[in-house]
C-alpha cells in the first residue's frame, strides 16, 4: 500500500482515501528504524480497524507510518511519502475592499498620495472615485508590487 501525507492539512493518503487526522498529540513512538533515534508523532487516524500513526525521527526526519490494531498491538511500519507543500508562484492579488483594507496603510502611504488611496478605496467599495487620482494610483501599480509582493487589481 503507498502512504501519502499531506503535513499542511494533517491528513493521510492510504491509495486514494483521504483520512484526515482525530489527534495530533505528540508522543514517542519508537526508534527509527533508519537510524535508531527515537520518533515522534505527528497525527493519529482511523483506518478502517486500524489506528494509522504517523511519525517522524526527530535525527535524520524519515517519516512513518505505524500501523495499530484497535487494542493498540503494533502490526506494522511504512515509509511515509510527503506530498509537495504548494508555492505561490505569484504575488496575492489584492482585489476587494476587505482585502485592500487589510494592507497597512503605512505601505500605502509608501507609495501613493492620500488622494489616490482615497481614489483607491472608492473604486474598491464600487464608489465613484476621482478619476485623476485613480489614473495616477494605477501607473504605480507595479511599484507597489515590487516593493511589498503585493498585487493590486483594483
Amino acid at each position: 500500500m503507498e502512504y501519502r501525507y499531506d503535513l499542511n492539512e494533517k491528513t493521510l493518503y492510504i491509495e486514494e482515501n483521504r483520512i484526515p487526522a482525530y489527534s495530533l498529540e505528540k508522543n514517542e513512538i519508537g526508534n527509527c528504524t533508519v537510524c535508531d533515534s527515537m520518533i515522534m508523532s505527528l497525527s493519529y487516524h482511523s483506518a478502517g480497524e486500524n489506528i494509522a500513526v504517523i511519525t517522524k525521527c526527530i535525527t535524520c526526519g524519515a517519516f512513518y507510518a505505524n500501523i495499530y490494531d484497535s487494542d493498540w498491538n503494533w502490526v506494522d511500519e511504512a515509509q511515509v511519502t510527503l506530498l509537495p507543500i504548494p508555492i505561490t508562484i505569484s504575488n496575492p492579488v489584492i482585489e476587494s475592499w476587505e482585502e485592500l483594507e487589510a494592507v497597512p496603510i503605512k505601505k500605502l502611504e509608501a507609495v501613493f498620495s492620500k488622494g489616490e488611496i482615497e481614489a483607491l478605496f472608492a473604486r474598491a467599495k464600487d464608489r465613484t472615485p476621482v478619476r485623476q487620482y485613480l489614473y495616477r494610483a494605477r501607473k504605480k501599480y507595479e511599484l507597489f508590487e515590487e516593493i511589498f509582493d503585493l498585487k493590486l487589481e483594483l
